[in-house]
């Protein structure tokens, strides 16, 4: 099933925003664009529903909206991909807390922005998904985190569409001269059980883009599932492969982010200067895997634009 979303952002949630949105300046992979505007000036009452820890009751409040919407996150743009940035205590407290206490930084959410963010959820819901983060204003959600981390450990947030103003941000964003031309494409997801994994993401509704393939030049299996724009490829890895250590140390998840580049040999050149590592590069030049010096937690793939 393809729903029709448009891409969002990438959400990583980490113990030192600054830390991060400087090493991926540096190494001319992101340019840092300030918070982002979730919602222009709207009179009303909000109320935020969040789940404190992993399981039980959850917590709910009320507050007035209207004037600016702060927010405490940062913006890395990545090309045309949007990384959120957003810092957070590990231990006791919501339940992205707890995603830190156990692994540390990391990506642990997709945003796509829904025509009918409401029918979208409850298909979710329906599938036993349980809604874990619910944002609304005036009773209409303005943005959902729906738990899809059963096998691979990421979250599916879900806005309404985007209007005029935020979409001229990103435009602005964008052509930015320091953001490079990469192409987001999609994300690696570590898993230990790519076989679970295939039958989660089938019963999700996500397109199956190939079958499971052991891909011995990378020493992973893997296969590829599409949805709205986005491809999820599922990696079960070997022990000396590059994603191993990944899932060692943090088990399911999100291991990589995957551009297309139009100079792959020019990139891996740029990145180089800027003594970040190439971990692999494939035999037919045309795929690299680049190392983001450990920070993140996050290994970049970069693919030759056809």
């Amino acid at each position: 099933m393809n729903f029709g979303w448009e891409f969002n952002h990438l959400g990583m949630m980490v113990l030192d925003k600054e830390k991060i949105l400087s090493h991926y300046q540096t190494i001319g992979v992101g340019v840092s664009v300030g918070p982002q505007p979730l919602m222009p000036y709207i009179e009303g009452e909000g109320e935020i529903t969040f789940f404190k820890e992993l399981e039980g009751n959850p917590i709910s409040y009320k507050y007035k909206t209207g004037g600016a919407h702060n927010f405490n996150d940062g913006q890395s743009q990545i090309g045309n991909c949007q990384l959120e940035v957003y810092p957070m205590h590990p231990g006791p407290g919501m339940f992205i807390s707890r995603y830190l206490e156990k692994k540390g930084d990391g990506i642990n959410h997709i945003a796509f922005n829904s025509k009918d963010i409401e029918k979208d959820t409850k298909y979710f819901l329906d599938l036993g998904c349980e809604l874990v983060f619910n944002v609304t204003i005036n009773g209409k959600t303005v943005e959902n985190y729906i738990d899809t981390r059963l096998h691979g450990d990421l979250m599916i947030s879900l806005r309404p569409p985007a209007d005029e103003w935020e979409k001229s941000w990103r435009r602005n964003n964008e052509s930015h001269p320091l953001v490079n031309q990469w192409k987001f494409l999609g994300l690696g997801v570590c898993v230990k059980d790519i076989n679970a994994a295939s039958n989660y993401y089938s019963h999700l509704g996500f397109e199956k883009l190939t079958e499971i393939d052991d891909v011995k030049e990378w020493n992973i299996s893997s296969q590829r599932f599409f949805q709205s724009g986005v491809i999820f490829e599922l990696i079960e890895a070997e022990e000396k492969s590059i994603y191993s250590d990944s899932l060692e140390k943090r088990g399911d998840g999100v291991a990589e982010i995957t551009f297309a580049v139009n100079d792959l040999m020019r990139e891996i050149d740029l990145l180089g200067k800027k003594n970040v590592e190439t971990l692999h590069i494939s035999k037919d030049n045309k795929m690299a895997s680049i190392a983001s010096g450990n920070v993140g937690n996050i290994l970049i793939k970069l693919i030759q634009n056809n």
